[in-house]
């Protein structure tokens, strides 16, 4: 058999493989392998167990995104999120309170670990802090490497939580359409994506559901997007005023030359997510947030079936093909004869309208929505077109 060029760059490109691992030994031996820095993604916590999860890769020296970063800053920042090294085999040492556990970065450089509370925690939403180190030397220049992140506790009683997907449910990322997805993906950056309008407010709502004597909602985000622009995605929903809570994203499976594969293909993993995060939250029912250019309302659908009575309603933004509406469509009414309450929307007023309706959330945000709802609409003139 002829020796391909092509597969085995490909192979080495690819993480998770060992060329993956040979690659990083390479770039150690001739000392091109960057200072390791830990990533914390943010973790979740009902009361009683933690799950912490994280990253250990190559610095990718970025900076923080501004609106007047011209196109090539914004190719510049998304070129090393993708190149820069995933470094498996290592050990973290992880605190949270009086708990520790020492874990390991697997292929792709994710770790996570899951700790048992001695004592229950106080109930509410809130986030408290972690501590990761670093516990092994990767490069000879490497001095004390150490991170804090977050945890967000949900414990006690609470009206619902909130899952919601990210690309073109709360934010436009064309998923659908590859060329209009890569100039987003190339040109845009945390401060110049634009939110679908009124979202932000939505959701803030959402958070604080009905009346000021309830705890918050927590909202947990669940996307195709890959771990790789996990800042990205924390900046931009930040700078937008969109609550903050987990993001559980995917495992990266392909390199900075193949963007049109990104958030597509087979959309398991955001099942699988989801399936934990009702698991983890035994006695939380949920609202359901999506679109339907990515499987979601299939996946809603499997887990309606799979925890019956735990789904408040389902939130669909309809995009992309007529074929896909069709069937959400076939897959909302399936939904509505389990008694799921089923909303399509092409925009977020009909949701707000809903979910005020249902008591999900209170009157009084109105003003607040609609104001939002003006702002956006002004503002997404100031960009160049999506």
């Amino acid at each position: 058999m002829l020796f391909n060029t092509k597969t085995f760059i490909k192979r080495l490109r690819k993480p998770g493989t060992p060329f993956h691992q040979i690659r990083l030994r390479i770039k150690k031996r001739l000392g091109w392998l960057g200072i390791p820095v830990i990533e914390p993604f943010t973790g979740f916590s009902n009361g009683r167990e933690v799950f912490i999860v994280g990253n250990v890769m190559e610095d990718k020296g970025l900076e923080k995104p501004e609106a007047g970063h011209k196109p090539r800053a914004n190719m510049l920042a998304m070129f090393k999120r993708y190149v820069s090294d995933e470094i498996g085999g290592v050990r973290i040492k992880i605190k949270f309170r009086d708990l520790m556990d020492v874990v390991e970065s697997n292929d792709l450089g994710l770790f996570h670990c899951r700790l048992k509370l001695e004592h229950p925690l106080p109930d509410g939403v809130y986030f408290e802090k972690a501590s990761f180190e670093l516990l092994d030397k990767v490069v000879e220049t490497q001095s004390s490497i150490i991170a804090e992140g977050r945890v967000m506790v949900v414990s006690g009683n609470h009206s619902y939580g909130v899952i919601s997907d990210i690309d073109d449910t709360v934010m436009v990322s064309h998923s659908t359409q590859i060329l209009k997805k890569l100039r987003l993906m190339l040109f845009k950056n945390a401060r110049t994506r634009i939110p679908f309008e009124g979202v932000s407010a939505f959701y803030r709502a959402l958070y604080k559901g009905k009346g000021e004597e309830h705890f918050p909602n927590p909202m947990f985000y669940v996307s195709s997007s890959e771990w790789n622009i996990y800042d990205l995605l924390t900046d931009f929903m930040e700078y937008r005023s969109i609550p903050s809570g987990p993001l559980l994203l995917r495992e990266r499976k392909h390199n900075i030359f193949k963007f049109w594969k990104w958030s597509r293909g087979n959309h398991d993993h955001k099942l699988e997510k989801i399936r934990f995060l009702f698991s983890f939250f035994p006695r939380l029912d949920f609202i359901l947030i999506g679109d339907s250019g990515q499987q979601d309302p299939d996946i809603y659908w499997r887990i309606i079936n799979e925890f019956p009575n735990r789904v408040k309603a389902v939130y669909i933004r309809c995009v992309g093909k007529t074929g896909n509406i069709s069937s959400t469509r076939r897959t909302a009414l399936a939904m509505k004869e389990k008694n799921v309450p089923v909303l399509l929307i092409d925009n977020t007023e009909e949701a707000v309208r809903h979910a005020i309706s249902s008591g999900f959330i209170d009157e009084a945000s109105i003003p607040v929505i609609s104001r939002q709802l003006r702002k956006d609409h002004q503002t997404s003139g100031l960009f160049s077109p999506e």
